[in-house]
């Protein structure tokens, strides 16, 4: 895929306001001031994310109409907690959001930024998260703390905050999978990534919260992943791309409010509600010479998973979930 994908947007934007999805060539080409050949190299970096353009005789039509993001409609009814942007391209919104630590102006507590396309976002375990084209919600945002200390079980509290953001909207049959999943009806429906970058000039940190969330179905990540997941369109909700996004920066801004007064101890029963694993027996990789089973009691006051064994009981504070049993 080209690295170059500022017209990407700029395209999809213009054809999906146009009567019957469709344009002229000319009249794209004039409309974005780009010639014939970029206008074609653009449409094969679109196809290459996700199929939606398809050509008919001199038009390019779009396949169907996107759910693009608002930053309009976002920004108006987002809590004025940090500062909002909508990027239509990044290679991470984690990343960027820790290069402003270098800027000028800096990050603020609350910043958040949402991306239509991320080209190297990736999940806990460094794997790729994978893109589309007005699919799912790919945000950041920025919070910060007096110390790493501060932040043990704050990645539960996120959980909390995503699915308190879609119940809100209607969304049932939700869990929450330690440390950093959130389930529809047994299938991966949102990842929690939490990275750290030190203030300069201060003992002091920034957390930086990754949240990727499906909202609708695409076909390139039915082709590429690996593993079960869903979407809320599969799920039944009919939800625009653009009330998720708003709930989600809403509730994890207040979220991150109260836990950095309270800790993780006022979102613990909600998350024990949600919880996947709990009185199930599951085996955790500590490393890669280490695994530990054990059956899960819950979670304590550090976000650390309960398991009890035969030999007693462990207190696991970060490992990978290999296998589950009832």
């Amino acid at each position: 895929m080209g690295s170059d994908l500022r017209l990407v947007l700029p395209l999809l934007r213009t054809l999906n306001l146009s009567p019957g999805l469709r344009l002229n060539y000319q009249v794209l080409c004039s409309s974005l001031a780009i010639s014939v050949l970029e206008l074609q190299e653009t449409a094969s970096q679109v196809n290459e994310i996700e199929p939606l353009l398809v050509q008919e005789g001199e038009d390019l039509v779009l396949t169907h109409k996107l759910d693009l993001l608002d930053p309009k409609e976002i920004q108006a009814q987002v809590n004025a907690r940090g500062r909002f942007a909508l990027k239509n391209v990044t290679t991470s919104t984690n990343a960027e959001l820790m290069d402003e630590l270098g800027q000028e102006e800096g990050l603020l507590s609350g910043d958040t930024l949402v991306a239509e396309i991320q080209t190297q976002g990736r999940s806990l375990r460094g794997t790729k998260w994978l893109t589309s084209i007005g699919t799912n919600i790919m945000l950041s945002l920025a919070f910060r703390f007096p110390s790493l200390q501060h932040l043990l079980g704050f990645s539960l509290a996120i959980g909390v905050a995503t699915v308190t953001a879609l119940e809100q909207l209607g969304v049932k049959d939700l869990k929450l999978k330690w440390p950093n999943d959130v389930e529809g009806r047994g299938k991966k429906l949102a990842g929690i990534l939490i990275e750290t970058v030190p203030v300069p000039g201060s003992s002091e940190i920034f957390a930086i919260v990754g949240v990727g969330l499906n909202v609708h179905h695409s076909h390139t990540i039915d082709r590429l992943i690996d593993r079960p997941y869903t979407c809320l369109d599969d799920m039944g909700y009919n939800l625009t791309r653009n009330e998720v996004c708003i709930n989600l920066v809403n509730e994890i801004r207040y979220t991150a409010s109260h836990f950095k007064r309270s800790g993780l101890s006022p979102f613990i029963d909600t998350w024990l509600r949600h919880d996947a694993l709990l009185g199930r027996i599951v085996e955790v990789e500590i490393s890669s010479h280490r695994r530990v089973m054990g059956r899960v009691s819950g979670v304590n006051n550090l976000g650390e998973l309960i398991l009890e064994s035969n030999s007693g009981r462990t207190a696991l504070r970060s490992g990978h979930i290999v296998s589950v049993r009832s």
